[in-house]
């Protein structure tokens, strides 16, 4: 069984980088709280509990000014694609006129069983 140890999302083009933190719920890793203009965003991966598969990179908007959450919009979902010029796979995430380019790198673990049998030779 492979599970999660971290995952550090990098902005392709500044380099800068964020350990994602882990809420109870082991599914999704987030991102902390940015502010956009009178938005505050916070980007999360969804696993989906599927760790062979990219996780898909969704998004909470908040409107600062009245509170609430913006329902889903074309930015909620963003999935991983490859960008040749890069040779990586990226998430291309837009809300209005910001694009963030984005990576991840992900460290996991195997659990693997060994079966040993000591005696007399």
């Amino acid at each position: 069984m492979s599970y999660i140890i971290s995952v550090t999302m990098v902005d392709a083009e500044t380099n800068e980088k964020e350990v994602l933190y882990e809420r109870n719920n082991k599914r999704c890793r987030f991102k902390k709280w940015f502010r956009y203009k009178n938005y505050a965003i916070q980007l999360r991966l969804d696993y989906n509990g599927k760790l062979n598969v990219p996780p898909v990179l969704d998004a909470d908007i908040k409107d600062t000014t009245t509170d609430e959450l913006i329902k889903k919009g074309p930015w909620h979902h963003t999935e991983k694609k490859h960008d040749p010029k890069l040779n990586m796979d990226i998430y291309d995430f837009k809300f209005e006129s910001l694009i963030l380019r984005l990576y991840t790198i992900t460290t996991a673990a195997t659990d693997q069983s060994i079966s040993v049998t000591v005696g007399k030779p």
